[in-house]
């Protein structure tokens, strides 16, 4: 074996429609840091990794997202999390209720308590995403 780094695959040329414009692109070091890592991690020379992604995002088949985005996303998802737990809830207490006939205000104040939490949640993560594309 030998301690070379794999090779950066090039993309594939095609002769019924040859690229033949240039854009030439200019980084600090650390920007020329960021894209040579991310093109090593999809196995691109930095210069076709690059091309790929301003293509991509100006074709619209990726979007940028802002940086708590990831954030934004996670609050919903465990607000999702939330609301389904209070589905499971509130089926519990009708067949309770169905069967017996009896179910404890406490019980029912609890899953009230948590459907206002998972309301409110879902509620300030809509806002947030809806500020974080104005």
């Amino acid at each position: 074996m030998s301690d070379e780094k794999p090779r950066a695959r090039r993309r594939e040329r095609r002769a019924d429609n040859p690229r033949k414009f240039r854009m030439n692109l200019a980084y600090n070091d650390v920007e020329l840091a960021i894209i040579q890592t991310a093109a090593a991690v999809a196995g691109l020379k930095p210069s076709a990794y690059a091309a790929r992604m301003a293509l991509a995002v100006a074709k619209e088949d990726v979007s940028p997202a802002p940086v708590d985005y990831k954030d934004r996303l996670r609050m919903l998802s465990d607000a999702r999390t939330a609301a389904n737990r209070i589905g499971t809830n509130l089926n519990q207490i009708a067949r309770v209720m169905n069967s017996e006939g009896e179910e404890t205000p406490e019980r029912l104040e609890a899953v009230l308590e948590r459907v206002e939490t998972a309301v409110r949640r879902l509620d300030e993560a809509t806002i947030a995403m809806m500020e974080g594309q104005g």
